[in-house]
């Protein structure tokens, strides 16, 4: 048993005195949990780091991320499914947790709507579609046009098979009829090292500071408008292409029977977390993009992203290995 796990067995112990009444004045007695379905430094990771520092501050009370890694995120999963619901252990996850799955995979031990209930989202950040400045396209008309003119011959990175950036590859491959070879990576990081090294040509990418930097040149966002720290970057919609949309969004939800008043005291917390200057302030300068909502809200955009998603997977023949 992880150390999250056995913090909520024996918070479990000590909420079961308790009342409903005094429920959401007395949580949260001790460490919070977050469980998040990936490495240390990836995609969901730093986000997640970020949320819970800011709530540790607001709440008085300490938000450990715990990472749990495996079988395309089944895993963690599988950990907060299983989870006693005392708002204690919660998962921290991302559209492979909360909706890519369900296409994915036929059998899982969790069902990302049945399992969970949702609290709130945290952030929901446009992707960059970024290539190594080396290369002859300064524009993504002229990506998209080199492409056509040499199919098969761009090798496009992502970090790993059905991965938010390999699906967004796929969509934007069924979208524009884009013909490139998707080479696969462990983990986002070396897939973007590996274009700026020049082993591979373009990638979807989160981090700004690597356009900044000038490591890498932005072809594109898949965003509905522009990112304002990089506003030469157009929007794909703007290239005639308003269905290539593509966020990578994340947020905190809790086991099946999580008291309403915990659900309610943290999407509470969390929106008044994410209004704070200083959180924005953090959350831009590594290019994520703050969200908050009702847990309404949380739910039915996830709703809407696995039916898009699961399309995308049948469509292109994605496998998640």
């Amino acid at each position: 048993m992880g150390w999250c796990l056995l913090r909520g067995a024996i918070a479990t112990i000590a909420l079961c005195s308790l009342s409903i009444g005094t429920l959401a004045q007395s949580y949260p007695q001790r460490p919070v949990c977050l469980i998040v379905p990936g490495a240390a430094g990836g995609p969901t990771d730093v986000p997640a780091r970020l949320v819970a520092e800011g709530l540790s501050a607001l709440v008085g009370q300490r938000f450990v991320v715990e990472n749990r890694i495996g079988a395309g995120v089944i895993i963690a999963g599988e950990t907060v499914a299983r989870a006693e619901p005392n708002g204690y252990t919660l998962p921290y996850g991302n559209s492979s947790l909360y909706a890519i799955n369900q296409a994915l995979f036929e059998k899982m031990p969790y069902d990302p709507v049945a399992s969970f209930v949702m609290i709130g989202m945290a952030t929901n950040s446009p992707q960059l579609l970024v290539a190594n400045p080396r290369l002859p396209y300064q524009t993504i008309k002229e990506f998209l046009d080199y492409a056509k003119a040499n199919p098969g011959k761009i090798n496009f990175a992502s970090g790993g098979p059905a991965t938010l950036p390999h699906l967004t590859y796929e969509l934007m491959r069924l979208t524009t009829g884009l013909q490139a070879l998707h080479v696969p990576y462990k983990g986002g990081a070396p897939a973007a090292t590996a274009v700026i090294a020049g082993e591979a040509d373009v990638l979807f990418d989160l981090i700004r500071t690597r356009v900044q930097s000038g490591e890498l040149r932005a072809l594109a966002i898949t965003g509905k408008a522009r990112d304002p720290d990089l506003p030469l970057v157009p929007t794909m919609a703007e290239i005639g292409y308003p269905e290539m949309t593509s966020t990578s969004w994340t947020g905190i939800a809790g086991p099946a029977g999580t008291p309403k008043e915990v659900v309610g005291y943290l999407n509470a917390k969390l929106n008044e977390l994410i209004v704070q200057s200083e959180f924005r302030t953090k959350a831009r300068v590594i290019g994520i993009v703050p969200q908050g909502g009702t847990p309404e809200e949380f739910a039915a955009h996830a709703g809407a992203e696995r039916v898009k998603w699961a399309r995308v997977v049948k469509e292109s023949g994605a496998k998640a290995n």
